[in-house]
């Protein structure tokens, strides 16, 4: 079992880490297993300069029992984000904060990883767009690791933000089931097309709802387990200038590419940080495209196999592969708006009060009881029980099916959760490999 002597030297190490990025700049890092390159609107929206305001912070440090210090979320929001209209779900991200807020819908499961154990509790720091007032691009501020700020609010959209001098990524996964039973479904929506480094890119995800991966990732790449059993994937991907898109199926855990028209994106757009262009990817159980429908360019539009699942949830993500390796690279700020799916239908997202769990019996609690049928969602390094009934028993988590069991690397869980559960405790063991165990981004998924 998991000490606390094994925590302090965890704290210890990340507080060590984050010292050294403050001596000696990101610049200078590199990944140790940084081997491989990266693939990497209808009407533009604009951004205006907006003035100052203040705010409140978003978390609160607690000291556990053994002396250890995990921060309780402060995430209140009761206001959904997404807009049910018949079988239309949409999401405007609508707030406009006088300072870069965190992303709090009760809707939206937000999940946010890096590599490196030294940024398992924070992140490294960077500078993201729009200023600490809220002032649109090029105007910055200073994100200085906290997790809960990686996802943030500003002037009517949501931001993601991530630096990873190993590999960092974020999922954006609303409450909504995709459904192309009947015949073809739509997911839009608007994004910004400036890249401050060819190792920042961004991707969609479409996995049935049974199957999902809190962090699903092409198998290729140096983090994570690989993709889902099946999928839709659609992946940005080229250096600065010569930006595309590409395309996979994937079946029982093995990836087919479509072809696709590989355009740059520069070619018939200035890219921009303060404008958000449409994409849309329309899927149906035999065919799938996806483009920018306001310049009407697409990048794929092919016929497929019959796929043996006609619904699925959708997944935006930002990922980070150390963008300061590429000559004049900066970690990059990607601007999301105007989400819509359609038809889809809506599922219950459940948040827990903390991010992580990494000692032996630290309980886990939730916004609001498991309905029936749930399931309990997280990720985690090393072998983690859980207990449902304050400790009296223990069950080993369930990983979900995925291509790989790399013991370094983060684990995505799916299980069944008893009905009316609101606590979950965790413990763990370290494996014969990976010596510590880390639990994190706790929800609770029911169709109920």
């Amino acid at each position: 079992m998991a000490t606390g002597i094994r925590r302090g030297r965890l704290v210890l190490l990340a507080a060590a880490f984050l010292i050294l990025l403050a001596g000696v700049g990101i610049g200078l890092l590199a990944s140790p297993r940084d081997d491989d390159d990266t693939p990497a609107a209808v009407e533009p929206t604009t951004e205006s300069p907006s003035p100052s305001a203040t705010g409140e912070p978003t978390a609160m440090p607690t000291e556990e029992p053994d002396g250890t210090v995990r921060t309780k979320l402060n995430c209140a929001s009761t206001t959904p984000s997404l807009v049910v209209q018949g079988k239309t779900i949409t999401s405007s991200f609508d707030g406009a904060p006088g300072i870069p807020s965190q992303f709090c819908a009760p809707d939206w499961d937000i999940a946010v990883t890096s590599r490196d154990v030294g940024t398992y509790y924070a992140l490294e720091p960077m500078h993201a767009t729009h200023g600490p007032d809220c002032a649109a691009p090029p105007a910055s501020h200073e994100q200085h690791g906290d997790y809960e700020d990686a996802v943030f609010s500003c002037r009517d959209h949501v931001m993601t933000a991530i630096n990873a001098s190993g590999y960092g990524l974020v999922y954006m996964t609303p409450g909504a089931i995709l459904d192309f039973s009947s015949g073809e479904a739509v997911v839009k929506f608007d994004a910004s097309t400036y890249r401050a480094s060819g190792r920042d890119w961004f991707d969609i995800w479409i996995t049935p709802y049974d199957e999902n991966l809190q962090l699903p990732l092409d198998d290729w790449l140096p983090d994570l387990q690989g993709e889902p059993r099946n999928a839709i994937h659609v992946r940005m991907e080229g250096p600065l200038g010569d930006t595309k898109f590409r395309a996979w199926i994937i079946r029982d855990f093995i990836a087919t590419e479509l072809p696709s028209n590989y355009s740059p994106m520069e070619s018939f757009l200035k890219p921009d940080e303060s404008r958000r262009d449409t994409f849309e990817l329309r899927v149906s159980a035999n065919h799938l495209t996806f483009g920018m429908p306001g310049y009407n360019r697409w990048w794929i539009d092919s016929s497929i196999s019959a796929l043996p699942w006609t619904s699925g949830v959708v997944q935006l993500g930002q990922h980070a592969y150390n963008p300061t390796k590429d000559p004049g690279g900066q970690p990059g700020t990607i601007h999301w708006d105007n989400l819509v799916m359609s038809p889809a239908t809506p599922f219950k997202v459940i948040h827990a009060d903390y991010r992580f769990a990494d000692g032996d019996g630290q309980a886990i609690t939730f916004s609001s009881p498991a309905p029936a049928e749930s399931h309990l969602r997280f990720s985690a390094v090393g072998l983690v029980d859980v207990s449902f009934d304050g400790g009296k028993t223990w069950t080993r988590a369930t990983r979900q099916p995925q291509e790989m069991a790399k013991p370094e690397h983060f684990s995505s869980y799916w299980m069944p959760i008893p009905t009316g559960t609101k606590e979950v405790q965790f413990r763990g063991e370290d494996d014969d490999w990976f010596k510590m165990w880390f639990a994190k981004d706790f929800t609770i998924w029911s169709k109920s």
